[in-house]
């Protein structure tokens, strides 16, 4: 087992009290994973960009900020691979933080992956049983 597979990739409590309090409107909760997976995304690129271009700042305030995202919505293998990046920035070795770079892309995957099983699918789900 690697040291990351001991986390879920989504919160099991954060996700439903996110369902919790968007069940009066599903397509918030849709909406505010959409946003997530789109933010990542860019943020991903970003730390591409400023890795090849060897940009530390930009790469440790990218790293900072999908931390955060991640904490916020329950990401939290995501989370574990990010906090380690973000320490190893702050003690300014990124050499060591860039080396992570292709795992946080491998389980941002995964992450996606749960999320649309876990979260889109049972909302769709739910939005035909009500038809």
């Amino acid at each position: 087992m690697n040291q990351f597979e001991q986390y879920p990739f989504l919160n099991p409590t954060t996700l439903a009290m996110l369902i919790k309090s968007t069940a009066a409107n599903p397509a918030l909760l849709t909406d505010l994973f959409h946003s997530f997976i789109d933010d990542s995304e860019e943020l991903l690129r970003e730390l591409d960009k400023s890795s090849e271009e060897r940009d530390f700042d930009s790469f440790y305030t990218a790293i900072h900020t999908l931390k955060g995202l991640c904490g916020t919505i329950g990401c939290s293998r995501m989370f574990e691979v990010l906090k380690i990046m973000d320490g190893l920035n702050k003690d300014k070795d990124f050499e060591n933080s860039n080396s992570y770079l292709v795992k946080l892309k491998t389980v941002f995957a995964e992450t996606s992956n749960a999320i649309n099983t876990e979260v889109f699918i049972p909302v769709e789900q739910n939005k035909n049983e009500d038809s």
